[in-house]
This record gives structure tokens, C-alpha cells and sequence, in this order.
């Protein structure tokens, strides 16, 4: 019951800050190691379903067997937080939407929902620290704050890019993460 998810949410939490801990004292201290996509996304989606059980995911991947350099318990933290995100804010029952895209130099994670969408107002804050608490919400501490200012440091971390915003019928999150070496391709 409560005592339970309170401690699931307790252990969740020291996980995220550690994750930045661990980036922030050395700038960035990620280990990468070759990752294959699909069982990333397999770990995330099996870990996702004992939280949520029911919570409908339509998952789409590349054809292609993809290997990606990557701290993957980090990228693994990064997605469920989104995908939590989708449900907890959306408001809605209808399947969430995962999706993979394999690009040239990179390839892009997706997480769309068809909810309420974000306001104007969480679209300017969306990675700040702690300001994405949603007041409506009677479970405030499940707050997008900490979660989506983490992940935007795990992905920039990684040389990715991490963004959010409405789209017709809900709100999605799409990340990116180099396929190869970021030394090549630095700015």
C-alpha cells in the first residue's frame, strides 16, 4: 500500500540524486559503455510495467540492431521519468506513445501522451529545478521538478539534447542521443 509505494518513491529519488551527484563533481563523470537499444529499452519498459501494471505503452523501434555508448542505468532513470511523467501529468487512460528513431548521427527516444498538455507556463520552467509541481495535483511530491532538471543533465551529459512540448492532442518529450563518440561531432 502507501507504506510500500512511499519507499519505492523514497529509493527512486536518492537514486536521481546520486545520478547528478555523480555528474556534477566532476563535471562529467559518466561511464559509458556500448548499449544495445532494444534491451534498454526492454529494461526500462519491464521496470515501468511492475510500477504502473496496466499502464498501456505503444512501443516503436528501429528494424536496425543499434548499439549506442551510454550510461545506461542513467538513460534507464531518464525514460522512466518520462514515461511516469506521461501518465502522472496527462490526466488521460490512453496508451503512451515510446518511440525510437534511429537518425544519421543520432537516434531519438520519444515519449508523447495524449493528455492535457503542458501549460504556457510549465512550458518556460519545464527544467528548472522543482518548479513543475502541479498545485491541482493533491500528490504534489510526484512533482516533474527534480526528475525533468535531472534528466536534462544526464542527456546534456551524454552530448544530447533534451526538449518538451504540446502537440495536438497531449505532451511529448524527445531526447537525442549520439551514436557515436562525441569528440567527432563537438561543437
Amino acid at each position: 500500500g502507501e507504506a510500500c509505494s512511499d519507499a519505492q518513491w523514497l529509493s527512486r529519488m536518492v537514486e536521481n540524486l546520486l545520478s547528478v551527484t555523480r555528474i556534477d563533481a566532476d563535471g562529467v563523470a559518466i561511464q559509458k559503455t556500448p548499449t544495445v537499444l532494444e534491451e534498454l529499452v526492454d529494461t526500462v519498459l519491464v521496470r515501468f510495467q511492475k510500477l504502473h501494471p496496466g499502464v498501456p505503452v505503444e512501443v516503436k523501434l528501429p528494424d536496425d540492431f543499434i548499439v549506442i555508448p551510454m550510461d545506461s542505468m542513467l538513460i534507464q532513470q531518464v525514460l522512466t521519468n518520462l514515461l511516469e511523467n506521461a501518465i502522472v501529468h496527462s490526466g488521460s487512460i490512453l496508451p503512451i506513445d515510446f518511440i525510437v528513431e534511429d537518425h544519421p548521427e543520432h537516434v531519438s527516444f520519444i515519449v508523447r501522451d495524449y493528455g492535457k498538455g503542458l501549460s504556457e507556463e510549465k512550458l518556460q520552467n519545464l527544467f528548472e529545478m522543482g518548479t513543475y509541481n502541479d498545485s491541482q495535483s493533491s500528490d504534489s511530491r510526484k512533482g516533474m521538478g527534480i526528475g525533468l532538471s535531472i534528466c536534462k543533465t544526464i542527456i546534456t551529459a551524454h552530448h544530447g539534447t533534451l526538449s518538451g512540448r504540446n502537440h495536438a492532442d497531449g505532451a511529448e518529450f524527445c531526447f537525442t542521443l549520439p551514436k557515436a563518440g562525441a569528440s567527432a561531432t563537438e561543437k
